[in-house]
């Protein structure tokens, strides 16, 4: 939400700004004479505007358009910077409420009752231009919490003479209800929820995705690189993903949670140096394609040797004249069907890697692919019994043909059928 409203709005934030200091100033003359702590009085009521300003300013989207993201992942929103953010926004609601209450509950109370205010008008109203997503509800209700919590305990040590605010049960039920029902009746008529298993497109890795992209970062580099931040892209209605780890001069991601897929980049460094992963015994300089074979097929053999056997390396140059170096490619065919596998390694011409991609994947099982010719003509007369004359690939045979028969690939034999007369029998 902050960073939604930040970006680019100066102006917002010196109108923000004007606006709630001139409010503690009202606030806080007004109620000198009607209670003994005006200044935790109109500290408490700036927060609470100052968090309305920044929820519901108008920014001129369509985000809302009656609908709200439900997160079915409860504590999603706390490994993100977004969630921390809306945390650290609501704790003064909730510390200044104790202050001003001396009592937890109402504080918290206030606090949620905010939350859900502000993430219902959002929702319900596509002119602000804001998403309503429970994510922030659950942000927002932990802040204020937390800035209840430590302002009660800060309460409790003073043994302030101040004493708690009474509420009247009554009226407290009564608003409560009140609040909730109209709350209720928005939603009903004016809000369409939709679940997801997460809110947020990326987020902190857990310990097991940080784990895997790490092996796979030791796989294809050893210990040449050091890992740096491991985030997780998540689809919005799945735990499928992609965790990516970042390298001093690039990144390397895998998917999740298979983790049997390769990807990586390392040509982003700024010093003008070869960024690659350096392959020992590589010339400092590579001209021409079979250099490049040579080199690629020593980084494969050493990294990731089960790509290697059986399979048909393939060199093609990147950038014009290969001024990026080539791509070499491992591809394995069972009986000219292409194997799920794949490796693929860019050989600057530094004689670095500079791109990879690969895919542990096992061969799959595929249907014998040849038949012979007779098989062939049986196969197509049988599919069209009408017909009595065919020729398979392109040499004419008869239905009684004594020849020995050959045998032709499935997949580019063609069977032409032909009918006995053109102006006769059947058309096939």
């Amino acid at each position: 939400m902050l960073e939604a409203v930040f970006k680019g709005h100066a102006a917002f934030t010196v109108i923000a700004i004007a606006i709630s200091i001139a409010f503690f100033i009202a606030v806080l003359l007004a109620s000198k004479k009607r209670t003994d702590r005006p200044v935790s009085l109109a500290l408490w009521c700036t927060s609470i505007v100052s968090v309305l300003f920044l929820t519901l300013w108008v920014n001129g989207g369509t985000q809302g358009a009656g609908t709200c993201v439900v997160n079915m992942t409860l504590l999603e929103p706390f490994g993100a910077e977004q969630g921390l953010l809306n945390s650290l926004m609501f704790m003064p609601v909730g510390f200044m409420g104790v202050f001003v209450t001396r009592r937890m509950i109402p504080a918290f109370a206030c606090g949620v009752a905010l939350s859900a205010l502000i993430e219902t008008a959002q929702g319900a109203l596509p002119a602000i231009g804001r998403a309503c997503d429970t994510s922030d509800f659950v942000s927002n209700s932990a802040g204020s919490m937390l800035g209840a919590l430590i302002a009660f305990a800060l309460v409790r040590v003073r043994q302030s003479d101040l004493s708690p605010w009474r509420v009247r049960r009554s009226s407290a039920v009564t608003t409560c209800v009140a609040f909730t029902v109209l709350l209720g009746t928005v939603w009903i008529t004016s809000i369409q929820p939709y679940s997801v298993k997460a809110a947020e497109a990326v987020g902190s890795a857990a310990s097991d995705q940080r784990s895997a992209v790490v092996k796979a970062v030791r796989q294809a580099f050893g210990d040449h690189y050091t890992v740096g931040n491991v985030q997780f892209s998540s689809s919005p209605d799945s735990d499928r993903g992609t965790v990516m780890a970042s390298l001093p001069v690039g990144f390397l991601q895998i998917n999740w949670p298979e983790a049997d897929e390769i990807t990586a980049s390392l040509d982003m460094s700024d010093s003008g140096k070869p960024a690659g992963f350096p392959v020992p015994g590589a010339p400092a300089h590579v001209e021409t394609s079979k250099q490049a074979k040579k080199v690629a097929a020593a980084y494969a053999h050493s990294h990731f040797a089960w790509a290697v056997p059986g399979s048909k390396t393939e060199v093609a140059p990147v950038g014009e004249k290969a001024s990026l170096g080539w791509l070499v490619s491992y591809r394995r065919y069972h009986d000219a069907v292409l194997m799920p596998m794949r490796l693929d390694v860019q050989i600057d011409r530094t004689g670095h890697v500079s791109q990879l991609s690969t895919r542990k994947a096992p061969d799959v099982a595929v249907p014998h692919p040849r038949v012979n010719m007779e098989e062939a003509l049986q196969l197509a007369k049988s599919s069209t019994p009408e017909c009595q004359k065919a020729e398979v690939g392109g040499h004419e045979a008869a239905t009684e043909s004594s020849e020995a028969p050959k045998e032709v690939a499935v997949h580019p034999a063609m069977v032409l059928l032909r009918s006995p007369s053109i102006s006769g029998g059947p058309r096939c």
